[in-house]
């Protein structure tokens, strides 16, 4: 398994009012900030689909010797939308990162389910067309689509293995988030949508099983390593966690990245 960087982890450096980082040099930061040669992107912060923009972005992950490995799209809308209208919206909205990840030359990028985990069956149906869509799409171009634990339908890790099985494409990939999931089912939530997957966001975050709000203390980092390691997974591990200083997202990085060196060097895991 490698070590990557998520844009997310240091979303704050890219908010910031004043200089403000640019997404054209993050693959610079990753490097030389947090020895890291592998990075996902964020669609919030990309300034443009040109592909003069694009091609400078590329340069300069060739330029630091890191690999753009994927991205996190956000906002394109509703995937499992009763609303035949809005969700060909969301589909049309979607497939127009793969221009983007093709000239970027990613792997993978992710689309969020939306819906509900307590919506009827027609809203896991409308799911698994949406996706079915972009997957057809995703055969095509080799590049693979991706869906995250993130809220929505996603909230359940058996729908979630639901909508893969449903959408049955080996363009069709899972992005396991080890904060995401409530903490009474994180590792068994992971082991279930592990073995799809293209890229793993590492946090240290614990929620609540009911409202989903953030825990006091830390996940156990090593016990979720072990559960990709038994997955056979060999991909990256990507930091989404600057830590809890909003001022100080280099520190929470580093620390997260020293825990899961400190897994790859134990037997433990």
């Amino acid at each position: 398994m490698n070590i990557g960087l998520a844009g997310w982890a240091i979303n704050r450096c890219f908010k910031a009012k004043e200089n403000p980082l640019k997404l054209v040099d993050l693959p610079k930061v990753a490097k030389e900030e947090f020895g890291l040669d592998r990075v996902e992107l964020n669609s919030p912060f990309l300034e443009s689909h040109d592909d003069d923009y694009l091609a400078a972005i590329k340069n300069a992950a060739e330029d630091a010797g890191v690999i753009m490995e994927g991205m996190a799209v956000d906002g394109t809308g509703d995937m499992s939308s009763p609303d035949e209208e809005k969700r060909a919206q969301a589909v049309a909205n979607a497939l127009a990162y793969f221009d983007v990840a093709e000239k970027l030359g990613l792997e993978y990028f992710r689309i969020n389910t939306s819906g509900s985990p307590d919506g009827p069956p027609e809203m896991m149906d409308a799911c698994i067309d949406s996706f079915r869509q972009l997957c057809a799409e995703g055969e095509k171009r080799g590049i693979k689509i991706a869906t995250e634990n993130h809220g929505g339908l996603s909230t359940n890790p058996t729908m979630m293995v639901k909508l893969i099985l449903g959408v049955d494409s080996p363009a069709m990939a899972t992005l396991p988030d080890f904060g995401n999931f409530p903490e009474e089912i994180i590792l068994s939530g992971i082991a279930q949508i592990m073995p799809w997957a293209v890229g793993v966001h590492v946090k240290w975050t614990r929620r609540d099983r009911e409202t989903r709000e953030v825990l006091p203390g830390k996940r156990d980092i090593p016990a979720l390593v072990k559960v990709a390691k038994q997955a056979g997974f060999d991909g990256t591990l990507f930091i989404e966690d600057g830590g809890p200083d909003p001022e100080q997202p280099h520190n929470g990085v580093l620390e997260l990245k020293g825990a899961l060196m400190a897994c790859f060097n134990s037997s433990l895991v």
